[in-house]
C-alpha cells in the first residue's frame, strides 16, 4: 500500500510540474489589423485594464502584434509618436496612427516581430501610454502585472516566430 501511495504521489507531482501555469490562453477571434474596416482571423490574448481599455497580444500566422484599444480620445485618426513606458524602459515609436474604430474608441497596432518589445513588456509590464507627446494614460500597477502575465504567456507560445534584432 505504501508503494502504491509513493508511485501515485510521484506521478501527480511530475504531472503538476509539466502543466503550464499560464493564466491566459489564445482564443480564436476576428479583429482589425491593418484596416479598421477589415476583420481578419487571428489568435489573441486579451487583458482588460482601467477605463475599459484593452491590451491584446495577437498572433496571425507568423506575425505578432500588440494592439492597444483606447476609449478616451487621445487623438483619434492622428499620426504621431507613441511612447509606451515600463518602469525602467521605454518603447518609442516615431510615427503611428491611432486608428479609429468608432466615435468612442480607437487602437494602436505595434508589430512585435524583429523587436525586443515583447520581452520588455513581459519583464516590466506597461505603466503609461503617451501619444503625441501630450496625451497620457497611466496604467495602474495591478493592471500592469496582468499585462506582464499575458505577455509572458504570449511569449512562451510565439517565441519561435519572433526574431530578435541582432546587434
Amino acid at each position: 500500500m505504501k508503494q502504491l501511495f509513493l508511485i501515485c504521489s510521484l506521478t501527480f507531482s511530475i504531472v503538476s510540474f509539466s502543466q503550464s501555469t499560464c493564466d491566459y490562453n489564445f482564443k480564436a477571434d476576428s479583429c482589425s489589423i491593418q484596416s479598421p474596416s477589415k476583420k481578419e482571423l487571428v489568435d489573441l490574448m486579451e487583458v482588460k485594464i482601467k477605463n475599459n481599455y484593452l491590451v491584446q497580444f495577437i498572433k496571425q500566422d507568423k506575425k505578432n502584434y500588440l494592439k492597444i484599444i483606447v476609449r478616451n480620445d487621445l487623438g483619434f485618426g492622428k499620426k504621431s509618436s507613441l511612447l509606451l513606458l515600463s518602469n525602467k524602459k521605454q518603447i518609442y515609436i516615431k510615427t503611428i496612427e491611432l486608428q479609429t474604430i468608432d466615435k468612442s474608441s480607437a487602437y494602436f497596432l505595434v508589430s512585435l516581430n524583429g523587436t525586443n518589445y515583447l520581452e520588455n513588456i513581459k519583464e516590466l509590464g506597461l505603466s503609461s501610454i503617451v501619444f503625441n507627446e501630450t496625451a497620457e494614460f497611466s496604467i495602474p500597477k495591478s493592471d500592469s502585472e496582468q499585462i506582464k502575465k499575458a505577455a509572458n504567456c504570449f511569449f512562451n507560445q510565439v517565441s519561435e516566430n519572433i526574431k530578435l534584432p541582432t546587434k
